[in-house]
């Protein structure tokens, strides 16, 4: 009786995704810390990977050219570094000196509101503070969070420079023989539905990828001239925040109106309409990203609901932190390629039983 219901397509499919994810989910926890890392890397393979074919090709051998390949990119890297580092550098710490200014700032501007709120509702000022005394403390606990996790940040990114170029090198040298080994293992019947799904999620990844990475460059620009047009401090590290920002879908763009919003709070002397253009210069970026960008860049990558969209990202963002809010796209992305690939190949396989 319930043969039938276990040889359906669409419950084989359930059921072999079901271990695949668990698979890719134990994965996913037990590598957790070096996420970011793993995915730079396979990000920088992507890149790098055609270059070290070229240079196969024309006689190198596997080591040679991962090696070559890998010293490029660090020359260019150093390069841009070097460039970049004094500006970041200096606008990072003044960035610094400014953040008690905007607390500062920012606490007095509450406080009058609430003073005039409480005078209007006629509220004497022992029980207005007692309402907000909380929201206060619990202001001071997310900064000192905030302060905590800008050292966490220099520590992870140390750890960073020295581990990406060690995986983006065995990536580019080894990838390919690991990925060819394990297709090559799947059952002779699984063996070009394998293949098949492989080739449709790197496809659609790089595709992603090079979309996204052109998106944020775009909007690092756009942001960086706009906030030195208005002339806001620190526009360079602001634009470069906004287009990192921008990586996540609807709560990105957000997320980057807060702190050019704050810096116009409370640079001197106070201008409401800096701060007005400051939120302009992120709403303007996200209309060309919407109308220009999106469109030409990364339309064909995914097509998902908003809903799903917004769910995932709050589920990765749980579970990963804000790095699993940027994978959340691609990750959800995958998934449902990896789900249609198995029940398309269930179903060719019931067709060509049954005929």
């Amino acid at each position: 009786m319930l043969q039938p219901f276990i040889q359906h397509p669409l419950s084989r499919t359930v059921f072999l995704f079901g271990i695949i994810l668990l698979v890719f989910s134990f994965f996913a926890a037990l590598l957790a810390p070096l996420l970011f890392t793993i995915i730079i890397s396979f990000v920088l393979y992507a890149l790098l990977d055609p270059v070290s074919r070229i240079l196969e090709r024309r006689g190198m051998s596997s080591t040679a050219s991962s090696l070559t390949v890998l010293f490029i990119l660090i020359a260019i890297s150093a390069s841009v570094i070097s460039l970049l580092m004094p500006y970041l550098s200096a606008q990072v710490s003044q960035l610094q000196e400014q953040l008690p200014s905007v607390w500062q700032t920012l606490l007095s501007f509450v406080q009058e509101t609430i003073q005039h709120t409480a005078s209007s509702m006629k509220l004497d000022l022992e029980t207005s503070n007692n309402i907000t005394q909380p929201f206060f403390d619990e202001a001071n606990k997310i900064g000192k969070t905030a302060l905590l996790a800008g050292s966490n940040l220099l520590i992870d990114l140390s750890v960073l420079v020295i581990l990406v170029p060690i995986f983006t090198f065995f990536l580019v040298r080894d990838y390919r023989h690991f990925r060819n080994y394990l297709l090559d293992s799947l059952p002779n019947n699984s063996f070009e539905l394998g293949w098949i799904i492989y080739h449709r999620v790197t496809n659609q990844l790089q595709e992603y990828v090079r979309g996204i990475m052109i998106q944020s460059g775009i909007m690092s620009l756009i942001t960086s001239i706009g906030f030195f047009a208005i002339g806001l401090d620190s526009y360079i590290l602001l634009g470069i925040i906004a287009g990192l920002l921008n990586l996540i879908p609807y709560v990105g763009p957000l997320l980057a109106m807060v702190l050019p919003t704050l810096l116009a709070l409370a640079q001197a002397p106070f201008d409401p309409w800096l701060i007005g253009a400051a939120i302009g210069v992120i709403i303007v970026a996200q209309i060309i990203d919407n109308v220009i960008v999106i469109p030409s860049v990364i339309a064909n990558a995914v097509n998902m609901h908003p809903i799903i969209v917004i769910i995932g990202i709050i589920v990765f963002g749980n579970l990963f932190g804000f790095i699993g809010m940027i994978i959340a796209i691609p990750a959800i992305s995958t998934a449902n390629l990896i789900f249609r690939g198995l029940h398309q190949g269930f179903q060719t396989r019931a067709v060509l039983t049954d005929s």
